[in-house]
């Protein structure tokens, strides 16, 4: 078995809703005043992705130190402290619009520290949410985005799901009426609550509708800060091919700077090619 070991620090801070999270900094220069927050994807957490430790250690020796984070979403069901008690959430049942509380938190630790340049970075579900967050808040701390893999749930679960797509919104939207909203879908194996699902698959909410490549990406389009964005040629989670897909987003970005990268060979989670995606990142670091 292949160890990482990364010197950090280990941290535990507060939500403005509450909601207690861990992460860890690691820093590349004793007095680095950039940092790179970075936002895992469904389930995931700050600890396990080889990409993001990859991440850590390519940041060694550079401007910028690294913060991984967890979220709300780490887990598929978790039990988190809040300052009320306990919150059953994770991936099943987060409320995507909380992450803006999550990246908020993680800046503030930042700001606090010192940092006075912020990049926020995220895979897969994070891009989502860090595009949503700076759509939103055009925080000036935030000097640029990382989007790494910015999959398609939408496209993904109508691709794979063909006629039965429709009958898990049925399903989902049913539940909610029938005030089970918060309560788990289990139609064709689909555990998320019929809330969550349908934050992943209705267009007209934001989760779906960010990087849902048949739409017109508004969300995206009100982010103006430079950009990097990137994905695997063998992208599992998209109903386009990878090159479309980054191709939209050069045309609907309202950034002055976009640049985009397609690894060729690559999967979703940038399995054994962790080492060329870092390249690539820092190679858009130099730019910003």
């Amino acid at each position: 078995m292949e160890l990482l070991s990364i010197p950090c620090e280990i941290l535990k801070y507060k939500t403005k809703d509450g909601v207690f999270l861990y992460g860890f900094i690691q820093k590349s220069k004793q007095k680095n005043r950039k940092i790179i927050i970075h936002e895992h994807g469904m389930s995931g957490n700050f600890y396990s992705s080889t990409l993001q430790l990859e991440l850590a250690n390519g940041l060694q020796g550079t401007t910028y130190d690294f913060f991984a984070t967890n979220n709300r979403g780490s887990g598929f069901i978790n039990r988190v402290k809040t300052t009320n008690g306990k919150k059953l959430i994770g991936t099943a049942f987060e409320k995507f619009e909380e992450c803006v509380y999550d990246i908020d938190a993680a800046i503030k630790v930042a700001l606090e520290r010192g940092y006075k340049e912020i990049i926020l970075s995220g895979h897969s579900t994070g891009c989502q949410k860090i595009a949503y967050y700076q759509s939103k808040k055009q925080n000036k701390k935030v000097s640029a985005l990382l989007l790494l893999a910015p999959s398609d749930d939408y496209g993904y679960q109508k691709k794979t799901l063909g006629k039965n797509f429709s009958k898990m919104i049925a399903a989902a939207k049913k539940m909610i009426a029938n005030g089970k909203g918060n309560e788990q879908l289990f139609r064709y194996e689909n555990k998320y609550s019929a809330k969550r699902y349908l934050s992943t698959v209705s267009p007209k909410l934001p989760e779906t509708e960010l990087f849902n490549y048949t739409g017109k990406l508004k969300l995206f389009s009100k982010v103006k800060c430079p950009i990097f964005a990137m994905f695997g040629s063998k992208e599992e989670y998209l109903a386009k091919p990878p090159k479309e897909c980054l191709r939209l987003l050069r045309e609907k970005t309202s950034s002055k700077k976009l640049i985009t990268v397609e690894i060729e060979g690559s999967n979703h989670q940038f399995v054994g090619y962790e080492e060329e995606a870092v390249e690539n990142v820092l190679a858009f670091l130099k730019t910003v």
